[in-house]
């Protein structure tokens, strides 16, 4: 039934407005600006809106509707879903606020909500949420800008306006998003339903969730051992003050922090602290196999940095590998006298497309590494180009994970965009591609040893 909401044949606005700074109208600009399918307005008091023709009611509306978005009063919610479930819809996505958020009388109406939802057999998300995002069906069914550019990852947030602001960001950036999803109140359909949904989603090659509660715990866990695509989820509410904040946020409760971690840990779901971690781990994931141990080598132009990649591998339990003699001695060949070809490989500062091909090559090969992190540092006398040409390169004769690092301002940008086109997972500081290097390492480890039924192979993951 979430087919109805995620890949619609048509979709009704109710409260839809010509005024875009009005949450009703923007929405609708959004979904006429991307969805190729029928869109209706619904609004008593207009009969064109943005140069569609609008109903007074969704029961006006002459083609079947398969997913209706209510952005109304809550006062008028009840009502308003009641027609809805009259006509046959069969999808909901509730913008409107005002619900168990707000105290015991919003949990009452909640409670009725869910009760008239379920009455006619519908779904929703929602209520309090800020809308759905779905790139391969050209879905913006938000208040979200515009449409990310394509990719794997599927973002479930419970916070709207951080979920709007990191959609946002992502876009920016031009990580690639599949979908996006505002859970809000969660009041019908919940992290459970949407990791299972997102898990048979053939589009969804990675999930990775902003939690401030889970209601049904235990179900949720168990569900999350059966999907071997990599989970990978930010908790908040771990300071006592933060878990307060929680429950006037979203009505949840934010349960025991401890106990999050252990649940997590059992169910296979990767913890991250921050942001920036959340979304380092999930470009991992979109676009690189999975390593199969935990021996890394490091290839660099500059020392410093490869020592810092070092220490972070040390403190995230990745091995630096021994490299066989012959393949030092094939690095050796290639690097300059006064360069190591010890582990990490260190150019001492001389940069060029062979250097870095060969020696990735040589580092590929060996049986004693199971995946590789390549750093640049930029410098005036050097070129990001060629670098990152040989990376991309060697990637599509490579198995094994391949992280960059290019490090530096201005001049950098072309490198940059080499390693994006190539699906190169890039980091701009030497830990957090560590750390994201981290995550593929976990997940392996989760598949061996607490995904039900997995066994050793990428799990679905490119």
């Amino acid at each position: 039934m979430l087919s109805k909401i995620f890949e619609p044949g048509a979709v009704a606005v109710i409260g839809a407005s010509g005024n875009e700074t009005k949450w009703g109208g923007r929405i609708l600009k959004n979904l006429l600006s991307s969805f190729k399918g029928n869109v209706y307005p619904v609004n008593p008091n207009e009969t064109v809106i943005q140069g569609v023709t609008s109903y007074p009611s969704i029961l006006d509306v002459p083609g079947d509707v398969d997913m209706a978005m209510i952005i109304v009063p809550a006062k008028y919610v009840i009502s308003v879903v009641g027609n809805c479930g009259k006509k046959g819809v069969k999808g909901l996505i509730v913008i409107t606020a005002g619900f168990s958020e707000t105290g015991d009388a919003g949990a009452l109406l909640e409670k009725e909500l869910v009760s008239t939802v379920r009455k006619y057999g519908m779904r929703m998300i929602g209520p309090n949420t800020l809308g759905i995002v779905n790139e391969p069906a050209r879905l913006n069914a938000s208040i979200i800008g515009r449409l990310p550019r394509p990719g794997s990852i599927s973002f479930i947030t419970q916070s709207g306006s951080l979920g709007l602001a990191l959609a946002e960001w992502t876009i920016g950036t031009e990580i690639g998003l599949c979908k996006v999803i505002s859970t809000g109140n969660k009041a019908d359909t919940d992290d459970v339903d949407l990791i299972e949904y997102l898990g048979n989603d053939p589009s969804t090659g990675v999930i990775a969730m902003y939690i401030e509660g889970i209601k049904r715990g235990r179900i949720f866990i168990e569900a999350a051992r059966r999907i071997r695509k990599p989970i990978v989820a930010i908790k908040t509410g771990r300071s006592k003050r933060g878990a307060k904040a929680v429950f006037s946020h979203t009505g949840s409760i934010a349960g025991s922090d401890e106990v999050y971690s252990a649940a997590f840990r059992q169910a296979g779901i990767l913890r991250v602290d921050d942001i920036d971690d959340l979304f380092d781990a999930a470009l991992a994931f979109s676009c690189q196999p999975l390593p199969e141990g935990n021996n890394v080598a490091i290839l660099s132009n500059g020392g410093g940095a490869s020592i810092v990649a070092a220490d972070e591998c040390e403190r995230q339990g990745i091995n630096i590998a021994d490299l066989k003699d012959d393949t030092r001695e094939r690095i050796k060949s290639k690097i300059p006298g006064f360069a190591s070809s010890s582990n990490p490989v260190d150019t001492a500062g001389t940069v060029s497309y062979e250097i870095y091909k060969e020696t990735i090559q040589a580092l590929r090969e060996d049986p004693n590494v199971d995946s590789i992190i390549v750093i640049y540092v930029h410098t005036l006398m050097s070129n990001s180009i060629p670098p990152a040409e040989a990376v991309v390169e060697m990637k599509h004769k490579n198995k094994k994970p391949v992280i960059a690092c290019w490090m530096g301002g201005a001049g950098m940008e072309e490198g940059v965009e080499i390693l994006k086109s190539g699906c190169i997972p890039n980091y701009p500081v030497p830990e957090r591609a560590v750390k994201a290097l981290s995550a593929l390492v976990r997940h392996r480890e989760f598949l061996k040893n607490v995904k039900i039924g997995a066994d050793n192979d990428n799990g679905g993951i490119i």
